[in-house]
């Protein structure tokens, strides 16, 4: 630090002492010095030029030094020049004011000069340090306040397409909404991102989340924000909330996301469907994000759908049902009826299938269409499944001593995934028979076909155990899922079931015939038989029967019934090809 360029200033009211200070700083290299003598010019000459240390007598005429300590404290705040106090004498009382007033300290005359010049130099360098410490300071401040300000935009940003995240969505949405003119949201997910992962990797499906981000930027302007709201979903915040216009850029959304993504040397196809809300005035943002996930379209061929009060109902409804599921079964809410199944050539009685039914106490009755798939999602079909199973065995008790079950009767039973899925399943259903004396040809087991794909090399495992034990097994809904000739070839099974989907219109459709046929040649290619289900007409039976199809099931027969009366159904039941013997309605 050179002391010599610092800015001094001297002010005494005698010009002899302002002299002799002046020619003492100039004699040791101090070279940028002024002199004073009238204190009412302190003021404007430091507005002009502030010293780096100002030299100050007390006792002035017109202003005494602590009046201009306080007038430069009023202008110049923490910015006050550091003061060394020039004195020709001092008491106790007026050295603690001046201290008191922030002097840094004093010089008594007659001066001695080495040490004047010793305590203007000490003065000085801890100004200095002050000074350099400050600026230290103002730096670090500055260097945090930017350090600040790009962590709470990483925080804002995923790091992968560099869209706001999720908390940087929220930030604009709420944003949006204090401005009181309300909004519009496109909540996209993308389907099929899993499938590239596992063909390609996390880094391919990353590259395509990236690209696919700046493909619908390109779409937008700069007053929409498009942003990752998750893995796979993608929030779109515009200021329009007119559905027609969102429904319009919607779907150009979507002609953008469905061409053929070019990646690297690859070619992938994603899909996406999307749900809209909207909002006027102050809107609350989850609220609005809730809305639009709402009326995600989840039949297949939708792909956009906008939100209304009726789907919000819906799931209301469905989180209802799914909630009371847990225990159900306990609290005597769930029951079993039995849909015959009989030989097509002889009409004789070849078995029930067991099917579940709910009675809520205050929903009433609840389709299985509704409750199996939420139990399903929810893990509660491994309850629901057990208990299945167990009423069953004690239905075959009951039974295999009727005059009406013959060798050939069997209860068909329908196992979730989930319960396929668990590695001991064959083991435990083995076991719980042994335990109820059931023999092993009263009970089958049906299973879907999205039940085998989901886990196969299991599932051939579980199905084998059971086959070796005497256990028929049944495809369910043969041909609505994955179908794959391969699993026909390997998996241990002896029943296919055609679909009421391909029965319903066999009296009117040539596709639907052709079908039960092929199905029909298929099963028997591979030595299974057939069950037909949804049989509601004598012709439908009569076509089924032609084309060599075993088994029959239905409301032409039967609808489901409990327990009793399905006893008393078989106990009455007359073969009689060209007639059923009850009513075909439930």
């Amino acid at each position: 630090m050179n002391l010599a360029n610092k800015h001094l200033l001297v002010v005494d009211d005698n010009p002899v002492n302002v002299e002799l200070m002046l020619d003492l700083l100039d004699e040791h290299g101090f070279s940028h010095v002024h002199g004073i003598s009238d204190p009412r010019h302190v003021l404007d000459y430091c507005q002009e030029q502030l010293p780096d240390l100002l030299l100050l007598d007390i006792r002035m005429p017109h202003l005494d030094g602590y009046a201009l300590i306080e007038q430069l404290r009023e202008h110049f705040a923490e910015q006050t020049p550091p003061i060394i106090v020039l004195t020709a004498q001092i008491d106790d009382a007026t050295r603690h004011k001046a201290l008191g007033m922030g002097v840094r300290d004093f010089l008594t005359k007659p001066f001695k000069h080495d040490e004047v010049l010793q305590r203007i130099r000490n003065t000085l360098n801890v100004e200095h340090r002050y000074y350099v410490r400050n600026q230290q300071a103002d730096t670090l401040e500055r260097m945090v306040e930017k350090r600040t300000r790009e962590l709470d935009r990483q925080s804002r940003t995923d790091p992968i397409t560099q869209l706001p995240n999720r908390r940087g969505l929220i930030q604009a949405l709420r944003e949006t909404s204090l401005g009181g003119h309300g909004a519009g949201l496109l909540f996209i997910a993308l389907d099929g991102l899993d499938d590239v992962v596992r063909l390609h990797g996390y880094s391919i499906a990353e590259k395509l989340l990236r690209q696919l981000g700046q493909t619908l930027l390109a779409e937008l302007d700069d007053t929409q924000t498009l942003g990752l709201w998750g893995g796979s979903e993608l929030l779109l915040l515009s200021p329009e909330n007119d559905p027609d216009t969102l429904t319009a850029l919607a779907t150009r959304l979507l002609a953008c996301i469905d061409q053929d993504q070019e990646l690297d040397d690859l070619l992938i196809n994603i899909s996406a469907r999307i749900g809209i809300s909207w909002a006027t005035g102050y809107f609350g943002g989850e609220r609005l994000v809730h809305m639009a996930s709402l009326s995600l379209p989840r039949n297949e061929g939708q792909r956009v759908q906008c939100y209304s009060e009726t789907l919000e109902e819906q799931q209301r409804h469905r989180l209802k049902v799914q909630n009371a599921l847990r225990g159900a079964t306990k609290r005597g809410e769930m029951s079993l009826v039995f849909q015959p199944k009989l030989s097509l050539k002889t009409l004789r009685i070849t078995g029930a299938e067991a099917l579940l039914r709910w009675k809520h106490p205050e929903m009433g009755h609840l389709s299985p269409g509704l409750f199996i798939p939420l139990a399903e999602a929810s893990g509660d079909i491994l309850a629901i499944g057990e208990w299945v199973l167990e009423q069953s065995l004690l239905q075959a008790v009951t039974w295999q001593q009727r005059p009406w079950v013959s060798d050939d009767f069997h209860i068909a039973v329908n196992v979730a995934a989930r319960q396929l899925a668990r590695p001991h399943f064959a083991q435990k259903l083995l076991k719980r028979m042994a335990e109820h004396q059931v023999p092993h040809r009263l009970i089958s087991i049906e299973v879907t076909e999205s039940g085998l794909m989901q886990d196969m090399a299991n599932a051939r495992h579980q199905l084998a155990q059971l086959k070796e034990a005497g256990i028929s097994v049944a495809i369910d809904d043969f041909g609505t899922g994955h179908s794959s000739l391969a699993y026909l070839k390997t998996l241990p099974i002896s029943t296919l079931k055609i679909d009421r989907a391909f029965v319903m219109d066999l009296e009117d459709s040539d596709t639907d015939r052709e079908l039960a046929r092929t199905i029909t040649q298929l099963a028997h290619a591979v030595n299974c038989d057939v069950v037909a289900e949804g049989i509601e007409t004598a012709a439908q039976a009569a076509y089924l029967r032609s084309i060599g199809c075993e088994i029959a099931q239905g409301y032409f027969y039967s609808r489901p019934l409990p327990a009793d009366d399905f006893a008393h159904w078989c106990a009455h039941w007359a073969p009689d090809a060209s007639s059923p013997s009850t009513p075909t309605t439930p």
